[in-house]
């Protein structure tokens, strides 16, 4: 049979979350305090990137949901974006927003907080998509003081490291099946983003063929991390 691209996040979402879990537990045999818990939203006002697949299969989603709910949550998503857009002045980098080094997602990441936005599916402190949540989200695992997550904070929080970040294999995978640069959409964009490329949603190619090429990537990136945590040791 064949699948979109949107057809694999499920599957990534349980490969994400387990390798979370995975990690989380890691650092609590080695004595390392991890803070996140039910009701903290500190980093829920952070610049969240999304994979094409996850914007894909957010939208199937989106469209899924009782009407007055997607309203509420599609509008939310304007106003977060029609603020950015106001208020930025670097729109070359979001737009080129996945081929930006490291120190200048941390650049932009500390401009959009001085936003103040909340997510737009934040709702009392709490992910009302938390099932569905972005791999972005899956991923960020504090370890120690929880201070440094808050905004007026100087530094920033110390993270678990993955040995395999889902979010990038998205990545990579939808860009060698579209023969595209490697794309990532910022969250509130993500519901018109996706409007503005339904064909691409719609493009299947054979599902043993992707699952397969998924596999190798998450191997390949799996292997790539222990070689570098070798070097580094």
């Amino acid at each position: 049979e064949q699948a979109t691209l949107g057809d694999i996040v499920p599957l990534a979402r349980k490969l994400s979350s387990s390798t979370a879990i995975a990690a989380r537990q890691d650092a609590s045999e080695k004595g390392q305090t991890v803070p996140c818990c039910k009701g903290c939203d500190s980093c829920c006002s952070s610049l969240i990137p999304m994979s094409v697949p996850e914007v894909f299969r957010m939208n199937e989603e989106f469209m899924a949901m009782p009407r007055e709910m997607s309203n509420a949550l599609l509008r939310k998503c304007i106003k977060a974006a029609t603020r950015i857009l106001e208020k930025t002045h670097q729109s070359d980098y979001l737009k080129n927003f996945a081929r930006i080094s490291k120190s200048g997602i941390g650049q932009i990441n500390k401009w959009y907080g001085t936003l103040g936005l909340e997510c737009p599916f934040l709702e009392n402190s709490l992910c009302s998509i938390y099932d569905q949540r972005p791999m972005a989200c899956r991923e960020h695992i504090v370890l120690g003081s929880p201070q440094p997550c808050r905004r007026e904070s100087l530094c920033r929080p110390k993270v678990v490291p993955m040995k395999v970040s889902i979010l990038e294999a998205l990545g990579q995978l939808a860009s060698e099946l579209e023969q595209t640069e490697v794309e990532a959409i910022i969250l509130p964009f993500s519901v018109a983003w996706a409007q503005d490329n339904l064909e691409r949603a719609a493009r299947k190619w054979p599902t043993v063929e992707m699952v397969r090429r998924f596999e190798e990537i998450l191997h390949d990136k799996t292997g790539k991390r222990e070689s570098v945590l070798a070097a580094s040791n």
